[in-house]
């Protein structure tokens, strides 16, 4: 009876726990598991920050674009500079459009129907000119937003006046 017993628990002990083999095979599934996470990792963080940078420079083009045209702007064509870290360009060119000059009466002065026109005021006719308005924001990683529109700029009018 007794032997009975005892071959009964070294069966039990040969079945219960892992072997050397097991436990080596288990660590190396998990090492390769965690490499992978980790990877993962580390190209969504990569990601992340790009996505950032650029929604960064997105919004630097954006504030660009909702400044009024500056008449020396026009003047030299355009302007670069720094705004929030970021470098941008902007370029300006005159599209040969052609458009209605402002209803004058005979002596030079703004007609009662020209809605934004003061018949009384003496200042110099301006023109607006159609432009072509390019924007190119930098990203920290070297990648450009580019923005593109046209945009009416003020001109001098072809007598000379204008500001």
């Amino acid at each position: 009876m007794t032997a009975g017993v005892r071959s009964d628990s070294r069966k039990r002990g040969v079945s219960a726990g892992f072997t050397l083999i097991e436990a080596l095979a288990a660590f190396a599934i998990v090492a390769v598991l965690s490499l992978v996470v980790q990877r993962g990792v580390v190209q969504s963080r990569a990601g992340l920050v790009a996505v950032e940078d650029r929604l960064a420079a997105e919004r630097v083009a954006r504030s660009l674009l909702a400044e009024p045209l500056r008449v020396s702007d026009i003047g030299r064509g355009g302007r670069t500079g720094t705004l929030d870290g970021y470098r941008y360009t902007i370029l300006l060119a005159a599209l040969e459009l052609p458009l209605p000059e402002a209803e004058r009466d005979a002596e030079g002065g703004c007609q009662q129907s020209a809605g934004s026109c003061d018949p009384a005021s003496p200042a110099p006719r301006i023109r607006w000119t159609p432009m072509r308005q390019d924007i190119e924001v930098l990203t920290r990683r070297g990648t450009a937003v580019t923005v593109e529109t046209i945009r009416l700029g003020q001109t001098a009018s072809a007598d000379g006046g204008g500001r």
